[in-house]
This record gives structure tokens, C-alpha cells and sequence, in this order.
């Protein structure tokens, strides 16, 4: 279930256009929490987000042990999920549902609101930031008002927060931290598909 809360704003309907959008391609370490009445969980996952090719792979589980064994590679193109183990040498292939959303998770929308900048560290390793609100309703028909935090230069996503009212479990709140974040793929291979796939 905590990989598809490390995807829930692929779900968010966002209006046509965008203020900004992070690259197409990125590798970046996401910390996720998801709380409701019933249910929290947290996460830290590495991601390696292939806009290009409609692709991205994540790794890392609830016990924050994100340098795992296990990596699981969505390609939408493919219309193929895998999840690979590669110390056990297992694969699982499961269908993709839905549609390649092209960064609208991380991108923010034309109609958010500025509310104000913000700015990280100090003096000259001050990483200059913005912060913008914006409402939208998930597929499920679910409210949500959304708070992320950008870098100011290159829309870097730095934080992701989600008040949800009256989704499935009740209201809930649902927030993305991204750390180390890199422009690009550093190794391409990590899309690989192993033989015993």
C-alpha cells in the first residue's frame, strides 16, 4: 500500500497548464507520510522518474531501509509493471492501470496561489524557494488542498503536502519530502530488465 501512497499525486487533477515543472528526468529520495483516522504510514524511497519514456522506478519499504534489495519499475509505455528482487533473483509482473501523468504530482498548476517566498540554509548556500497553494479533487471525487514548495530558479520540488476531505479512510493528510535531488538519470541501467524476468 505505501508504494501507491508514494504515487498518490499522479492521482491529483490539476488545471491545464503549470506555473513550473521539475526535469522530465530525475533521481530523488522522497520521505512520505500518510496519515488518516486508521491508518500511518511512513516511508523513505528512492525514485528514478523517466518522464521521456514514460517510466519510473522506486525503491525502499516502511522500515526506511531504502538501500534494499527490491526495486519495482512501472513503464507505462510497456503497460508493464516488474517488481525485482535481485538478491532472492525473483521478478513479479503485474499490469500498469491508468495513465503516464507526466509530472503533474510535481508540477504547480497556473491557477495556485503564491503565498510568498521561502528560503532554506543562509548567506550564500541559501537555497532560495516558493511556496504556492492550490486546490483539486482526486478521480475518487476526494477534495484536496495542496501546499509544495519549490526551489525558485528550477521548480525543484522540495516539499509536497496534501490535506485530503473525504477520501477513503476520511480525511487524511498526506505529505512528500525530497532530498538529494538529482536533474537526470545517473545510471540508465537501473531500468534494466533482468534475464529471470
Amino acid at each position: 500500500m505505501i508504494l501507491q501512497a508514494a504515487l498518490f499525486f499522479a492521482g491529483l487533477t490539476v488545471v491545464s497548464g503549470s506555473i513550473c515543472c521539475p526535469p522530465k528526468q530525475f533521481n530523488a529520495f522522497q520521505y512520505v507520510t500518510f496519515v488518516n483516522s486508521t491508518t500511518t504510514l511512513r516511508a523513505l524511497y528512492f525514485i528514478v522518474y523517466d518522464g521521456v519514456n514514460q517510466r519510473y522506478l522506486i525503491t525502499g519499504d516502511r522500515s526506511n531501509k531504502f538501500v534494499g534489495t527490491t526495486k519495482v519499475i512501472y513503464d507505462y509505455k510497456k503497460r508493464i509493471a516488474y517488481s525485482i528482487d535481485a538478491e532472492a533473483r525473483t521478478c513479479t509482473k503485474f499490469p500498469v492501470e491508468g495513465n503516464f501523468e507526466d509530472q503533474q504530482y510535481v508540477c504547480v498548476p497556473s491557477g495556485a496561489e503564491s503565498v510568498g517566498p521561502l528560503f532554506y540554509g543562509y548567506n550564500q548556500s541559501r537555497l532560495n524557494s516558493q511556496a504556492y497553494v492550490y486546490n483539486s479533487t482526486a478521480p475518487d471525487g476526494s477534495f484536496q488542498n495542496v501546499v509544495t514548495t519549490v526551489s525558485q530558479d528550477d521548480c525543484v520540488p522540495i516539499v509536497i503536502c496534501a490535506t485530503i476531505t473525504g477520501g477513503p479512510g476520511g480525511n487524511s493528510v498526506y505529505t512528500v519530502g525530497y532530498n538529494d535531488f538529482y536533474p537526470g538519470i545517473r545510471d540508465i541501467t537501473v531500468f534494466d530488465i533482468p534475464p529471470y524476468c
